[in-house]
C-alpha cells in the first residue's frame, strides 16, 4: 500500500470527485492511496493544530472481479496504514456523495447511501419517472413561464446557495474561491444554474459532472420560492446532463435513518421522487486522537456560535437517530 502524489502515476481513468484538478480546489494536501485492487482519493483539511482526513470519492476498483471481502480488507488495512504513516489525527465522515460496500472492523460506521437517478431518457419519458406531483408543478411552472438558465456567474450562485444556508443556520456553504477554483480548473465538468421567475432568481445548483455521472453538489432558494421552481430546476438540470452524454444524476447524500417530521425527511423525500433509487452503504469514521478530537469540536462549536450558527456533530446525530 503507498501513497501517490502525483496523478500521473495513476493507470485508470478516474472519476471528476478523484482528480487533480477537483482535490486541490479542496485542499493544498491531498493525494491517492492505492495497492494492485483498489484506489482512494484523499484531501486533508489543516485547522491550527488539526488535521483531518476526508475522502471525496469512494472506492475505485482497478478490477472487475473485487469482491466485498477485497474491499473490507482494503479499508481495514488503509485505516492501520494511515495509522503508522501519521496521516492525520483523525478520519472525518467522508464527503456525501461517499458510502462503501462494507464496513471495516476498525471504524466507528454509519449507514449511509445516496439517491440516483437514470438519465438517458427522452424529456416525456424523463418526466414520466418522477412522482405525479413533481410532474405537475413542473408543468405548472413552465406555464408559469418560469426559466432555467445556465451561467458563467460563480457570484450569483455563491450569494444565493449562502443566504440560503445562513437562514437555515448553518455554515456549511462552499467558499466562493472554491467556486472560482472549480470555474477555472474544471469549466467542462461544471454546470452552475438558476431558476427565474420573471428576472426574479427563485433557486440556484452547483453541479459537477463526468462522463458517467453528475452530482447535485450545492443548491439554494429564496425564502419562499415559487412552487416548483426548484424542481424544474433539477429537471433542466437532468436534461442538460443528459444531452453531454451522461447516464446518472447523483443526489449526493442520504441518511438511511431519518427522524419523523425532521428537515432531512423533507429533503430525501424531495430526493427520491426524482425516478431516484436509494443506494445503501456505510460511512465511517476513525479518530486516532480522541483528546484533539474532542478539542476540535468543541472549538468549532464555540467558535461557530459567536457567529450564531450551529455546529452540528453530523456524524453523531446520524448514529444517534431513533
Amino acid at each position: 500500500m503507498r501513497i501517490i502524489n502525483n496523478q500521473n502515476e495513476i493507470k485508470v481513468n478516474l472519476p471528476i470527485l478523484a482528480r487533480e484538478e477537483y482535490l486541490k480546489c479542496k485542499s493544498n494536501n491531498y493525494g491517492w492511496i492505492e495497492n494492485d485492487d483498489f484506489i482512494i482519493p484523499f484531501i486533508i483539511d489543516k485547522r491550527l493544530i488539526f488535521k483531518r482526513l476526508v475522502f471525496t470519492d469512494g472506492l475505485i476498483k482497478k478490477r472487475s472481479d473485487l469482491s466485498q471481502n477485497d474491499e473490507k480488507e482494503f479499508l481495514e488495512e488503509m485505516i492501520e496504514f494511515i495509522k503508522s504513516q501519521h496521516i492525520c489525527d483523525f478520519i472525518a465522515k467522508p464527503q456525501s456523495n461517499v458510502f462503501f460496500s462494507v464496513c471495516p472492523k476498525n471504524a466507528e460506521c454509519i449507514e449511509w447511501g445516496t439517491y440516483i437517478s437514470e438519465i438517458q431518457k427522452d424529456d416525456e419519458e424523463l418526466l414520466k419517472s418522477f412522482h405525479s406531483k413533481h410532474r405537475n408543478v413542473i408543468r405548472k411552472s413552465l406555464k408559469e413561464g418560469l426559466k432555467v438558465e445556465f451561467i458563467n456567474d460563480e457570484n450569483i450562485v455563491y450569494e444565493n446557495i449562502k443566504n440560503t444556508l445562513l437562514r437555515q443556520k448553518s455554515p456549511y456553504y462552499p467558499s466562493l474561491n472554491y467556486l472560482k477554483c472549480l470555474k477555472q480548473n474544471i469549466p467542462n465538468n461544471l454546470l452552475m444554474a438558476v431558476v427565474k421567475k420573471e428576472n426574479n432568481i427563485q433557486g440556484s445548483a452547483i453541479v459537477v459532472f463526468d462522463e458517467k455521472r453528475g452530482y447535485y453538489m450545492y443548491g439554494g432558494s429564496i425564502e419562499r420560492p415559487f412552487t416548483g421552481s426548484i424542481n424544474l430546476l433539477q429537471y433542466e438540470i437532468m436534461k442538460n446532463l443528459r444531452d453531454r452524454g451522461v447516464k446518472y444524476y447523483d443526489f449526493v447524500g442520504a441518511r438511511i435513518c431519518v427522524e419523523k417530521r425532521s428537515k432531512y425527511e423533507g429533503i430525501q423525500r424531495f430526493k427520491s421522487r426524482f425516478g431516484a433509487e436509494l443506494k445503501k452503504g456505510y460511512a465511517f469514521r476513525v479518530i486516532y486522537k480522541p483528546f484533539k478530537y474532542k478539542v476540535f469540536n468543541f472549538l468549532a462549536s464555540i467558535y461557530l456560535k459567536k457567529q450564531g450558527l450551529k455546529y452540528e456533530d453530523s456524524f453523531e446525530s446520524i448514529r444517534n437517530c431513533k
